[in-house]
């Protein structure tokens, strides 16, 4: 008897709203497996903000081109012009192997395929630790964050721990973003210490020192946010630690935001673009002498601008670090600024930032690193309020996307399903 036939979500490239879950009814036989390839099936993925990231930046990353066009899918959505797939984190599973290393059965986390069709992965074992690393030459272009594998063995089962494989969906690839920052771009220690795209370039010991700064959240109740405002305060030295954290989100997530106990304050977009500059130094307790950095997670429309015209008449020493923009495409002109030299205003690359660390630290050392800092965020229950929300299969899938779209998706819930 065939197996059922799989399905995969289809974005309209000109509007990743409009979605598609299209079945693959000509899916069996599926094409064998050259040697070292491998055969995936995603078991877990989650549905974040951030998978609209992929969909919205797709064409200046490659991030469409992540996954090969299945040869059985029907017109008009095989017209890669205006039709395609993004990804996300989350578990898969080995079905079939060629590769003596990558046994079947091994569970993979990483960068996966939205949909339950078997997709083939052309990899390396890596000595050192043991990852299983993308080789194939569509994914050359990809940054080295989306093409390296944790595996497990083929005895894991996923679901005996759904709660920490829920988590790890949702929010460890955030999670390490905000360890980067904190470990790296803001480091403490001088041998660390990386520009915040992990190139080679200026970022002076002043730049990463935040010891007794402001520091300035804007999208604060999404997961990167969190994780950064849990990393400041959890794991620095305390002489190393900012001042105070200050929140800035939509009126609908403040009392989740005030609720996980992370911020000394927390603000309304509102309330933030029509301050004048007497209401923010007194309400931040900031002067011409305090340093402040001003970080944009995803804020709304142009309040980065508003906030960084103020802080530049209040402090003499403002820092605009851009680690995401507003999820609808909102238009603010900050991010300009970063071709301007001593602007104060640097983006967050979280592959340079890690590959960067990856040479510092050496790649066994740092994963371990990471991965103790992890499970220690685990185990002190992550973030207060903070709860996963379990689906099962593409057609609950693509209906929380369309949710998620809309803004009507509590900003308390992480979102997981189960394929």
């Amino acid at each position: 008897m065939a197996p059922p036939a799989p399905q995969i979500q289809i974005l309209e490239k000109a509007d990743y709203t409009k979605q598609h879950l299209v079945t693959l009814h000509d899916a069996y036989p599926l094409t064998q497996l050259t040697t070292g390839d491998i055969r995936i099936r995603s078991r877990i993925i989650s549905n974040t903000t951030n998978n609209f990231t992929y969909a919205r930046l797709g064409h200046l990353f490659g991030w469409w081109d992540v996954w090969a066009v299945p040869p059985s899918l029907p017109a008009p959505y095989s017209d890669t012009s205006k039709y395609g797939r993004v990804s996300a984190w989350g578990y898969c599973e080995v079905i079939e192997s060629q590769n003596d290393k990558v046994p079947a059965g091994t569970k993979l986390y990483g960068y996966l395929p939205i949909g339950d069709y078997h997709e083939i992965l052309q990899v390396t074992v890596d000595d050192e630790t043991g990852h299983v690393l993308e080789t194939s030459e569509r994914r050359a272009r990809q940054m080295n964050i989306y093409n390296r594998y944790l595996p497990y063995p083929p005895e894991t089962n996923l679901m005996a721990d759904k709660l920490s494989r829920g988590l790890d969906s949702v929010l460890l690839p955030f999670f390490e973003t905000s360890y980067l920052l904190n470990r790296y771009a803001f480091a403490w220690d001088s041998a660390k210490r990386t520009h915040p795209l992990g190139l080679p370039l200026a970022w002076s010991s002043d730049d990463a020192d935040i010891a007794n700064a402001v520091v300035v959240m804007l999208g604060a109740s999404g997961k990167t946010a969190l994780s950064f405002a849990h990393q400041l305060r959890q794991s620095r030295p305390l002489e190393q630690q900012p001042r105070k954290l200050v929140a800035v989100g939509s009126a609908a997530s403040r009392s989740f935001t005030e609720g996980t106990g992370l911020f000394d304050d927390v603000m309304l977009y509102a309330d933030a673009s029509s301050a004048t500059d007497a209401s923010i130094a007194a309400r931040l307790g900031i002067d011409a002498n305090t340093k402040v950095l001003l970080v944009n997670f995803a804020g709304r429309g142009t309040v980065d601008e508003d906030l960084h015209s103020i802080l530049k008449r209040v402090s003499k020493s403002v820092i605009v670090l851009i680690v995401g923009g507003d999820p609808q495409g909102g238009g603010s002109k900050l991010g300009a600024l970063t071709e301007v030299p001593g602007s104060g205003v640097v983006v967050c690359n979280a592959s340079g930032l890690r590959d960067a660390a990856l040479e510092t630290d050496g790649t066994a050392p740092y994963f371990e690193n990471l991965q103790h800092e992890w499970s220690r965020f685990k185990e002190r229950g992550a973030v207060q309020g903070f709860k996963l929300r379990w689906g099962k299969g593409m057609e609950e899938y693509t209906q929380s996307w369309g949710l998620l779209c809309n803004g009507g998706i509590d900003p308390t819930l992480g979102l997981v399903y189960q394929l």
